[in-house]
């Protein structure tokens, strides 16, 4: 009998463990992506404003900055072309001019990040639209392997599944050329990569990935700068 109830114990102790070491991530009802650089006068507010939704509960901010200010006088210094091209595929897709700072919702509708007012309108028209529910999870564990799951769904029009590297810390620039020469521009949820993990069908399908460093999101988008279907993240511990 004192045996059993021991293994029953270490058995218990066990699973807690287990458990305790998994991070599960969150799953976001809205993704806010705001496209900005460095040589623009009016991005350093667009970034607070980004720093700002992106505390909203239920919202992904991620920041994506690109070089189309450069010509200024100051290159971005964390610009990718892969951002530029993102930011591209969304204009297409909307029938909209690229403007930066610009501010895309879960890739259906796009705002201009100059006002706060008119964003947040947006993310609240965002929020009240219909939308259909898939399956998504993410999650951390022991040894920072990370294992993302997207159930089945007989509605699914074909999608592409994103990962995306970034820093939920606040990271900031000392500029010292351009139109914001001598500004300190501070960032939020800052994009350091994106990659195409695959295609997603409507089966349920499962990817792993060895890291997520520092944080990380996977989306779910409709092809050629569509909308964003499904998204979850995993921040650093210590944030929300």
């Amino acid at each position: 009998m004192i045996t059993r109830f021991l293994a029953a114990v270490l058995f218990c102790m066990a699973a807690a463990t287990n458990a305790g070491a998994q991070t599960q991530g969150r799953r976001a009802d809205v993704v806010v992506e705001l496209y900005t650089s460095q040589g623009c006068t009016q991005c350093p507010r667009a970034n607070r404003l980004l720093g700002s939704l992106s505390r909203t509960e239920g919202v992904l901010g991620l920041t994506f900055p690109v070089g189309i200010w450069d010509y200024l006088g100051w290159s971005d210094t964390f610009a990718r072309p892969e951002f530029t091209d993102r930011q591209r595929a969304f204009s297409e897709a909307l029938r909209e001019r690229r403007r930066t700072p610009q501010l895309i919702l879960n890739g259906a509708r796009q705002v201009s990040a100059s006002s706060w007012d008119d964003a947040r309108a947006a993310l609240d028209a965002e929020r009240a639209a219909p939308s259909t529910p898939i399956d998504i999870s993410l999650v951390r564990a022991r040894g920072g392997r990370v294992r993302v799951a997207i159930g089945e769904s007989s509605s699914s029009p074909g999608a592409d599944v994103w990962w995306v590297d970034y820093d939920s810390d606040q990271i900031s620039v000392l500029i010292t050329r351009g139109l914001n020469r001598n500004r300190s521009v501070s960032h939020y949820n800052l994009v350091r990569r994106i990659e195409r993990l695959g295609s997603w069908t409507g089966a349920a399908t499962t990817y792993e990935r060895s890291r997520c460093l520092p944080s990380c999101a996977v989306l779910v988008q409709e092809p050629n700068g569509g909308r964003v279907l499904a998204a979850a993240y995993i921040e650093r511990r210590g944030r929300r």
